[in-house]
């Protein structure tokens, strides 16, 4: 059974719509970043999976799934987003909350948490990095030819099998899988996925990363093809506070598929009531 959740999209001083979806109990606020996937399909159209994927956590988490803007203008960078987002918890009253950030949504965080502690009591950074190195720049760049090539089958099946590992697994059936995948993930707005990942491309969060001073959730897969283990080490190392998992054999999807990330983030939350 889902949880019930409720769905609102926040007018931002700059005009700019923030959806936003809200599900669960407890008295600690979460407050979830998207990875890049975010650009595909916003919390607000995709509440129902959100409900989904959420639904053990909602009986003692209250949870704040909280979108990037609807409309991403050009060259708007990470700390934009970032600037939208602690406006987003001055308005809701939100702080201090649990900040919980997926993948290309980590780099946000950590803005936030560097520059306005006061509204962050914990972090988590899960399957994500501070700074883009040669090959996940790779990635995105290969991303971007295929957003503008209309290669959605090929976008999909790409940012799946680099996510799952079933998926992996399953390469012999994907003449059959891509275009299904294709017809499922093609975005209503291709150029606010395209502006989301440009972007990323010029993060580098080093020298901030000493100035994070809550508790911080360090998760990711020893095999993430995307922002590789290194990375990820090299980030929990370098703030005061960081405890660092790692989920053996898992890939990008780590804190999708491994059993020991809701169990890292209960205990974090727990730790900083």
């Amino acid at each position: 059974m889902l949880p019930d959740f409720d769905r609102i999209k926040l007018r931002l001083s700059n005009g700019a719509l923030m959806p936003i979806v809200t599900m669960g109990h407890g008295h600690t606020p979460v407050v979830y970043i998207p990875g890049a996937g975010d650009g595909l399909s916003t919390a607000y159209d995709a509440a129902w999976n959100m409900a989904w994927f959420f639904r053990s956590r909602t009986p003692h988490q209250r949870l704040h799934i909280i979108s990037r803007r609807e409309d991403i203008p050009a060259d708007y960078d990470i700390a934009d987003h970032a600037r939208d987002y602690v406006e987003a918890l001055d308005r809701l009253q939100l702080g201090p909350v649990v900040l919980e950030c997926n993948s290309a949504g980590g780099p946000i965080g950590q803005l936030m948490a560097a520059h306005r502690p006061d509204l962050v009591r914990a972090l988590v950074l899960a399957s994500t990095t501070h700074t883009i190195d040669a090959h996940a720049q790779g990635v995105f760049t290969g991303w971007l030819t295929m957003i503008d090539d209309g290669l959605w089958a090929e976008l999909a099946w790409d940012t799946t099998v680099r996510t799952y590992r079933a998926a992996q697994r399953a390469q012999w059936a994907a003449p059959v899988l891509k275009p299904i995948l294709g017809a499922l993930s093609r975005p209503t707005n291709p150029i606010r996925f395209k502006r989301l990942l440009e972007g990323l491309l010029r993060v580098d969060n080093s020298s901030i990363l000493g100035d994070i001073s809550c508790p911080t959730l360090v998760f990711g897969g020893t095999r993430d093809p995307i922002f590789a283990r290194a990375l990820q080490q090299q980030m929990a190392a370098a703030i005061s506070h960081a405890r660092y998992v790692e989920a053996p054999g898992h890939l990008h999807g780590a804190d999708l598929e491994s059993p020991a990330y809701p169990r890292a983030v209960a205990e974090l939350i727990t730790a900083t009531r």
